[in-house]
């Protein structure tokens, strides 16, 4: 009798530790979302790198629970590198806004580009339910115009209380501002 019931109790947990909650996965998106307009024939070629702290750029999504405190969302997760879905979309959201460019990111291998931008995000903090932030700092260099603009600064955008969505939502609001701003500082 003994045997049957420590039995049934190693199958009750074995049953437990079986059961998972499943996997979200999420990606940023172009902000505003439209239609983009038509490109100019002699657009600008643009290269763009954007690097990220090593502490956000994994496939799990963190949120900050306090100033020196995140949570790891094992089931809430990024549909590629972090670090590849803020190029891609930050490159959208410049072409968006600047129909006379084409934004290529740096892992094309394209270094006859006209104008270079380094992007370096170096602080990305969520707040679930309360806001998202960047700060970015970025370079742009542009040999032809002989310009090298430096700049930094801080975006963020509210977060929703509707989910976890509402975290690559905010955040794209912020490359959308970090968009607007690089957009107007190239030549």
């Amino acid at each position: 009798m003994r045997s049957l019931l420590t039995a049934v109790g190693l199958l009750s947990l074995l049953c437990a530790c079986v059961t998972s909650r499943p996997d979200h996965f999420y990606i940023l998106s172009t902000q505003p979302q439209s239609v983009p307009e038509a490109r100019t024939a002699s657009a600008t070629q643009v290269s763009l790198r954007v690097t990220l702290p090593s502490l956000m750029d994994r496939s799990e999504m963190i949120l900050n629970t306090s100033a020196n405190g995140i949570v790891v969302l094992e089931h809430e997760r990024w549909a590629a590198p972090l670090a590849d879905l803020a190029t891609q979309t930050l490159a959208r959201d410049l072409e968006l806004r600047r129909s006379d460019t084409l934004v290529a990111g740096q892992s094309t291998g394209r270094s006859g580009a006209a104008v270079k931008v380094a992007v370096d995000l170096v602080q990305m903090t969520v707040r679930r339910g309360e806001r998202a932030s960047i700060e970015a700092h970025w370079r742009i260099v542009d040999p032809r115009a002989g310009a090298d603009v430096v700049g930094s600064e801080v975006f963020s955008a509210a977060v929703a209380q509707d989910g976890y969505a509402a975290v690559p939502q905010a955040l794209s609001e912020c490359l959308g501002m970090l968009a607007d701003r690089l957009a107007g500082q190239m030549r």
